[in-house]
This record gives structure tokens, C-alpha cells and sequence, in this order.
């Protein structure tokens, strides 16, 4: 059974605004694309309000140090990520979209979820602690391998990005590229379960970010007949983590 919140309906969560959310393994290219289409809509004349994960006021420092710390281990990590979704949903989804907002978010549940999953947590555990999130209108799967990911990094990744603390290999890029896999696999699971749009990530910007705003206009379109959006706001800017 698919949990309600997690699954992808548009207008599902019977408010005017809509929300947007940008999804992939680290280093896809997500938070470019999701400034890229703020940018975009903005220019349109549309209110946007950006959202990141780890960003919330009281969660956002625990998860750094629970990505440091192997004793917190992934189920506590991922109750911490929960909390963070909790808040940012009390206060920056919902009275955007309330006020008929277009909410991008860089990523959303599925990224903490697809990271535990991958390190041995049960996803239908992981289900009910994230069953509270709002219904998105449309999830963005920015298709890219790991090994591309890998060629576009210059140095080491994050311990924690590269899953050091499961022990797949010496080396920091290789283990990298091992987890980023797994990360891979419970994302495209997750597309499949739960009505993702994929999107290939791979090549050059502009063209990634036109095919981008292709389907997310899907879900505009029907608005503009009434124009909730259509509207000058400011924006909730967060550094995603």
C-alpha cells in the first residue's frame, strides 16, 4: 500500500498552490535545476518559495552531527530528517501553498528515505514515519549514474554522501560510487511506487532545465485559467544539505 502523502497527486492536497519537487542522487544537479526554475518562474510573474532539506530551525544542526556521529546509526538520522520535514512543512509548504504558491523543493522525503533504505533500514518502517508529508503535484527524477556524478567532482565527496560509514571500499570515491548506486536503486524504486517523473540529468545545463520546466508545466497549465500563482512573493532561500 502506497502512503498517501508520499504518493504523487496532483491537486491531491486540495490547496491553490503547487508543489514541485526536484529529486536525485547527490551531485545530480538538483539544487542548480531548482534555482534555475525559480529563476524561470519568477521571471514569469509567478510566487515561488524554495525549500531544501536540513534546513529547518531545530532539526538542521542534529542531522550534521548525526552524519558525523556512527553512533546516532540511520534510524535515528532518519527521525531527525522526519523532524525536519515536520517543521519546514508547518512553515513554509503550507501557507505557500495555502496562499497558492508554486513550492519547489529541493528534494523532499524520498532522498532521506532512499539514504536509510540503502543503509539496511525497513522502508515499510520508513513509510509510516514519513506518511505525514504532503501529496506533491509533481517529483522530478533527475536521471544521472554515479560515475558521471563522480567525474564532475573535483575532490573528495562527503563521508557521508559516500557511505563510508557502511565500509564498501578504502577508498572515499569508490565507496562514493558504491553507495550513490544503492542511493540509485531506492530512488528508481520510489519513481516506480509512487509516480515520479524521470528526467535525465545527464549533459548540459540548458537543455536539462528545458525539459525541466516542460514538465513541470504540466502542472501549471490548468492554474492559469485563475492564476492562484500569479502572484509576486518573496522567497524562502535554504542551502540544502
Amino acid at each position: 500500500m502506497v502512503p498517501t502523502g508520499l504518493a504523487v497527486r496532483p491537486r491531491g492536497h486540495g490547496m491553490p498552490g503547487v508543489l514541485v519537487v526536484l529529486e536525485g542522487i547527490d551531485g545530480s544537479g538538483r539544487s542548480t535545476h531548482a534555482r534555475l526554475l525559480e529563476d524561470r518562474l519568477r521571471y514569469e510573474g509567478r510566487g515561488v518559495t524554495r525549500t531544501s532539506l536540513a534546513t529547518s530551525a531545530t532539526a538542521a544542526e542534529p542531522i550534521r552531527r548525526a552524519r558525523r556521529d556512527p553512533r546516532v546509526g540511520p534510524l535515528g538520522t532518519a527521525l531527525l530528517y522526519a523532524a525536519d520535514l515536520a517543521e519546514r512543512t508547518e512553515q513554509v509548504v503550507l501557507p505557500a501553498l495555502r496562499a497558492g504558491l508554486v513550492v519547489i523543493a529541493d528534494r523532499y522525503a524520498y532522498t532521506p528515505m532512499a539514504r536509510s533504505e540503502a543503509r539496511g533500514v525497513d522502508p515499510v518502517w520508513l513509510d509510516e514515519v514519513f506518511a505525514f508529508a504532503v501529496p506533491p503535484d509533481l517529483v522530478i527524477l533527475l536521471d544521472v549514474d554515479p560515475e558521471t556524478v563522480l567525474a564532475r567532482r573535483a575532490g573528495d565527496p562527503d563521508p557521508y554522501e559516500a557511505g563510508s560509514d557502511l565500509h564498501l571500499a578504502a577508498d572515499l570515491r569508490e565507496s562514493f560510487r558504491l553507495f550513490q548506486a544503492r542511493l540509485d536503486g531506492c530512488l528508481r524504486r520510489s519513481a516506480e511506487r509512487f509516480g515520479f517523473t524521470v528526467i535525465s540529468g545527464s549533459g548540459a545545463i540548458a537543455p536539462v532545465e528545458r525539459r525541466l520546466e516542460r514538465a513541470v508545466e504540466t502542472v501549471l497549465e490548468p492554474l492559469r485559467s485563475h492564476g492562484p500563482g500569479d502572484r509576486t512573493a518573496g522567497v524562502s532561500r535554504s542551502t540544502s544539505r
